[in-house]
């Protein structure tokens, strides 16, 4: 009966040393997801549209602080699409204009200021792949076509030319 004592009383005194141990081991597994959640590495970066233009200095600090909040670690600068004819955002920073890289080396500013890292995608053709100096036949091209209803006769016809942009048209088939 003294040995079944002991062990009850070895078996009392084991449950809380038990708690303990499993309790610090539950702290440490919560505490290393929280440091693997601070990798840099790992935290994922976005596509920074810039669209038609609507850009402007508050803007670019508005969104770069909220990525920065958000745990974002960088960011592809794209400028897509000129402005239209009526702006969304007046003035807009028109691609490749002095204006346009002045924006760009604030974003660049800003980023560091963030400790965001910043890369850029040249995108979308004419607004940042071209400029002036690339004549239409040598922009990025369109295949356009025309219908026309054909009877069975032997009489030659001209298709009509099918609606094409910047008047440049080249037949390829």
């Amino acid at each position: 009966m003294k040995n079944r004592f002991r062990n009850d009383e070895k078996e009392i005194k084991m449950k809380p040393m038990f708690n303990k141990i499993f309790l610090f081991f539950l702290l440490c597994a919560f505490s290393f997801k929280l440091k693997a959640q601070q990798n840099e590495n790992a935290k994922p970066w976005v596509f920074w549209y810039w669209v038609k233009g609507a850009v402007s200095k508050p803007g670019i600090t508005a969104d770069l602080e909220a990525m920065k909040a958000n745990n974002i670690a960088g960011a592809y600068l794209m400028s897509i699409q000129g402005p239209d004819k009526t702006p969304v955002y007046s003035p807009p920073a028109v691609q490749l204009t002095p204006e346009w890289w002045k924006l760009v080396e604030f974003a660049m500013n800003e980023a560091r200021r963030l400790e965001l890292k910043l890369g850029m995608h040249v995108s979308d053709g004419f607004a940042l792949a071209g400029g002036p100096w690339i004549t239409p036949e040598l922009s990025m091209q369109k295949v356009v076509w025309s219908k026309f209803l054909v009877n069975n006769s032997t009489t030659k016809i001209i298709l009509p030319k099918p609606e094409y942009k910047e008047n440049y048209y080249k037949d390829i088939a």
